[in-house]
């Protein structure tokens, strides 16, 4: 492995902004050939740096539905089942769990009865309280900057450098600082996995 450099710095933010931006265009723009950034970007592949390539709809516009963030304060003992419940419901487009328990839910909804909208997965007897702002605007933006990106080996949370080593596990990749963690690790994941035969 080897570290990221300004290049594959750039052909991240030109994906972030377009996913579906040619090879040729990126080329151009980094001063590469295409084929030389498609190795590059199946590297940041392999590494898990992308992970995919998605789309990004703007449901307000396509079905005239209204922005929604729901605050949910969740009893204590219900914040897992709350927010992994928030995950079905319909029109969620991002959920964040605050460090208080909290439970934020940005949702694209076609009903203002918020009420209905959450009982159809949540069982309310596990929120204590929740609060509903109609968005008048929003925006997500991803961006990349060189600006404190960096890998981190999984073990033991150093930074990886040109010595570092990435690996599959358990159909994961991993990466590692060095080899001497990437033995760590992996012989701790066949321990476990000895341990559930």
């Amino acid at each position: 492995m080897r570290d990221l450099d300004e290049t594959d710095l750039e052909i991240l933010e030109l994906l972030t902004e377009d996913g579906r931006r040619p090879y040729k265009e990126i080329a151009d723009h980094v001063g590469l050939t295409p084929p030389a950034v498609s190795d590059r970007i199946a590297r940041l592949e392999e590494q898990g740096i992308i992970q995919g390539f998605t789309i990004d709809v703007d449901r307000e516009k396509l079905r005239g539905e209204t922005a929604t963030l729901v605050e949910l304060e969740p009893a204590p003992a219900a914040v897992g089942d709350v927010y992994r419940a928030t995950a079905e419901l319909e029109g969620v487009e991002a959920i964040y769990e605050g460090m208080d328990g909290r439970v934020l839910v940005h949702a694209t909804l076609s009903t203002d009865d918020i009420r209905s909208w959450l009982e159809t997965e949540l069982d309310l007897s596990d929120l204590e309280g929740y609060d509903v702002t109609l968005l008048s605007r929003s925006d997500r933006r991803v961006g990349v900057s060189a600006a404190g990106f960096a890998l981190e080996c999984v073990v033991c949370g150093k930074e990886v450098t040109g010595d570092g080593v990435t690996a599959t596990v358990g159909g994961e990749v991993k990466t590692f600082c060095c080899p001497s963690c990437e033995d760590r690790y992996v012989s701790r994941y066949e321990s476990h996995q000895d341990a559930l035969d």
